[in-house]
C-alpha cells in the first residue's frame, strides 16, 4: 500500500536533534530548580533565626548601609552608642560592701550560665553574627534572581522547541512557563525598584533585621504583617516554582512519549 504524499514521514535526524535538546534543557532546568529551592530554604532559615532570636546583633551595621534607610543605625544598644552621658553618682558608704557581694555573686552566676549552656544541644547554641546573616542574604538574593530568570528563559526555550518541532505537550510547557513567570514577578524586590508601591518575596537584610524586627515587637498587627511579608510571599513563590517544575516534567514525559522513546 502506497503512502500518501501529503503525509510527512518522521525524520530520524530531526528526532535525534529534538531528543538532544530536550535532554540538555531538562538537565539545566532541574539544576536551576535545585538552586532556587536551596536559596529559598536559606532565606526561610534566616527568617526563622530572626523570629526565634538566634541572631547575634553585636556590632550589627546592616541598616547603616541600607539603601532604603541610610540614616538608620541598626541595634544601637548592641553598637554600644550611649544615648545620654552617664550621671555622676554621689559617694556612697555602702559601695565596698556591694562590691564584695558582687564579687561573690559573679562566680556563681557564671557557673550557672555555663552549666545551663552545656545542657543545651550544640544546634541551639548556634548564634550567627548579624553581618554573617547580611552577607548570606545578599548572596542568596543575587543567586536567586539569576536562577529564577534563567529558569523562566529555559522554559521559554522549551516552549519554542515544542512549537517548532511539533513535539507535543504544548499545554504543559505553556502553563509551566506562565507559572514560573508569575513566580519571578512575585520574587523580585519591588520595594527597592518601586518604594512604597509593592514588595517582593526577596528582602534586604536591613528590612528583616532592623525595620520589621522592631515593628513586630510593637503590636499583634505588625507581627501578623511580618509573617505575611516574610513567610506568606515565601510560601507563594515556593509553591509556584514547584508547580512549574511539575508541569515541565509532564511536558518532558509527553514529548518523549510522542517521540516513541517511552510508553
Amino acid at each position: 500500500m502506497e503512502q500518501s504524499p501529503n503525509i510527512k514521514t518522521p525524520d530520524l535526524l530531526d528526532t535525534t536533534d529534538c531528543l538532544e535538546a530536550i535532554d540538555a534543557i531538562r538537565s539545566m532546568k532541574n539544576f536551576l530548580f535545585v538552586i532556587i529551592i536551596l536559596c529559598l530554604l536559606m532565606t526561610g532559615v534566616v527568617f526563622c533565626l530572626d523570629r526565634t532570636d538566634r541572631i547575634d546583633r553585636t556590632g550589627c551595621t546592616a541598616c547603616a548601609v541600607c539603601p532604603m534607610n541610610p540614616a538608620a543605625a541598626c541595634c544601637a544598644a548592641a553598637m554600644q552608642i550611649p544615648m545620654q552621658p552617664p550621671a555622676v553618682k554621689a559617694a556612697n558608704t555602702n559601695e565596698p560592701i556591694r562590691a564584695v557581694a558582687q564579687t561573690v555573686a559573679e562566680p556563681n552566676a557564671a557557673a550557672k550560665a555555663s552549666e545551663s549552656k552545656k545542657q543545651l544541644p550544640a544546634i541551639l547554641q548556634f548564634r550567627p553574627a548579624c553581618w554573617h546573616i547580611a552577607m548570606a542574604l545578599k548572596a542568596c538574593n543575587f543567586i536567586l534572581v539569576l536562577a529564577a530568570a534563567m529558569y523562566c528563559l529555559t522554559l521559554l526555550m522549551s516552549l519554542k522547541i515544542s512549537l517548532a518541532g511539533r513535539l507535543g505537550g504544548i499545554s504543559h510547557i505553556s502553563r509551566a512557563f506562565f507559572i514560573s513567570l508569575f513566580a519571578l514577578v512575585i520574587l523580585l524586590p519591588w520595594q527597592v525598584l518601586l518604594p512604597g508601591v509593592a514588595a517582593g518575596a526577596i528582602f534586604l537584610p536591613c528590612e528583616l533585621l532592623c525595620q520589621w524586627h522592631t515593628k513586630a515587637q510593637t503590636s499583634t498587627f505588625w507581627l501578623t504583617m511580618c509573617y505575611l511579608r516574610f513567610a506568606g510571599l515565601w510560601v507563594v513563590v515556593l509553591v509556584l516554582f514547584i508547580a512549574a517544575q511539575m508541569r515541565s516534567s509532564k511536558w518532558t514525559k509527553a514529548t518523549l512519549r510522542r517521540l516513541g522513546l517511552v510508553r
